[in-house]
């Protein structure tokens, strides 16, 4: 089992205090901790008053949990990666949209957006790999500008179903990655294989065989996580000041927001695993790591089975033609609080690729100053609160990490976590 030395333990700590205390720190806090495959925990570090067991949103770093709850159907044989007559039956409001192929002026000033028939078929993997063929509204502008103000934000509350039945095609579907949709759809089509929401089917299949007590959806989403959880430490976002200062943002809905018309009683779904879910970076780090090859699906705490070895094997597999492995995994910005993110950036990761609800690193990774970094294969993602998570299967460990603020990908946050990852691979042992 990996190790990290004693002396980059220490490093460590002084290296996260130095960014988080001090008349004018370069972060409000942060909560980071790193397991072993056999799921012990050979760091931790969580500033202020947090701990390990604090809650917060992970936004899109649920997008991999939400892929493995799918994985769970297709080991239970109700669901299948490849085959599009699952998305034909289940999905038909997906399946039945145009390709957006451009708009052109009019004489009185407006745009008359241009559409053509879908031609390739859609599968669950395309949701899961970001090559299905939709977008996000924040990430696109055009898709922005046809939208409008008739849907309010994509994944937030009870708009994202609009936005998804409003939203049309942005290419033809296995053509291209673009970071969009295909986790809201896959929220859709979890939730119409069991009649159930995406949360009960978390709580059953996930965090009920693993123990886990504290987790699920904000109550702007249907959800019961803060209501269900009393006395648990809930840690609002915060939003970094031109200044440099911080201030938190008015979070969550403490309470869950009823519709008369949510699924599974109507027809109308309001919690996508694409964002929205409640977690602690211990539980975090725990669901990650049954991804390792040296567990291959189990939990090594508890020894359970949570996905086949074969189920758990796909999220490093690279299946994209070499052609659109690279095209467009750049995030670029419609949204003031979202910074572009260049995953194809020297630093980041140049010849990686989607996967499923992740991205796969695709060879070594070489920090800004030169230091190696995670290694090849390492599956990994962020979320749009700066927080970051990658589970290097050569070196047998999960690191988990959490600024919690916006802007997303900060400057400061991004050379933050660049030299936690340097003293890292410099102290492991094993």
């Amino acid at each position: 089992m990996s190790t990290l030395n004693p002396d980059t333990a220490s490093a460590l700590h002084n290296y996260i205090d130095n960014a988080t205390t001090g008349p004018n720190p370069i972060l409000p806090g942060t909560i980071i901790q790193i397991l072993d495959a056999g799921g012990m925990e050979i760091f931790k570090h969580a500033s202020h008053d947090h701990t390990l067991k604090t809650m917060f949103s992970i936004h899109s770093c649920s997008k991999l949990i939400g892929a493995m709850v799918f994985m769970q159907l297709v080991d239970a044989g109700l669901a299948t990666l490849d085959d599009p007559s699952l998305i034909e039956k289940h999905l038909p409001e997906l399946t039945s949209k145009k390709v957006l192929v451009g708009a052109k002026g009019t004489a009185d000033g407006t745009k008359e957006y241009v559409f053509e028939n879908r031609k390739g078929d859609i599968t669950a993997r395309m949701l899961l790999d970001h090559t299905n063929g939709t977008g996000n509204s924040f990430f696109n502008t055009e898709l922005r500008d046809l939208l409008g103000d008739s849907v309010a934000t994509d994944n937030e509350g009870t708009a994202y179903w609009d936005t998804l039945l409003k939203s049309p095609l942005l290419w033809q579907p296995g053509t291209k990655t673009n970071y969009g949709q295909g986790l809201d759809w896959l929220s859709v089509l979890v939730e119409r294989l069991t009649n159930k929401s995406f949360e009960d089917v978390l709580r059953e299949n996930l965090f009920g065989p693993l123990g886990i007590t504290h987790g699920g959806f904000r109550g702007e989403m249907g959800g019961s996580v803060v209501s269900s959880t009393p006395g648990v430490d809930f840690w609002p976002v915060g939003l970094k000041l031109p200044d440099g200062g911080f201030v938190s943002i008015p979070g969550f809905a403490e309470k869950k927001i009823e519709r008369e018309d949510a699924w599974p009683k109507g027809g109308h779904h309001m919690q996508s695993v694409a964002t929205g879910l409640m977690l602690n970076v211990a539980d975090m780090g725990r669901i990650y790591g049954i991804l390792l090859p040296q567990n291959a699906g189990v939990d090594p705490i508890t020894g359970t089975r949570i996905l086949s070895a074969a189920s758990a094997a796909e999220f490093v597999k690279v299946v994209h033609p070499v052609e659109i492995r690279n095209d467009s995994r750049n995030i670029p910005t419609a949204n003031p609080v979202f910074l572009p993110y260049e995953l194809q950036a020297p630093n980041v990761d140049p010849a990686g690729c989607f996967g499923l609800g992740s991205a796969i690193q695709g060879e070594g990774r070489v920090l800004s100053d030169g230091r190696k970094g995670r290694s090849k294969g390492s599956v990994y993602w962020v979320g749009a609160a700066n927080v970051a998570f990658w589970i290097d299967g050569e070196k047998g460990i999960v690191v988990v990490a959490v600024g919690n603020f916006f802007p997303f990908m900060d400057g400061k946050w991004v050379q933050f976590v660049e030299g936690i990852e340097g003293l890292v691979y410099q102290g492991l042992d094993g």
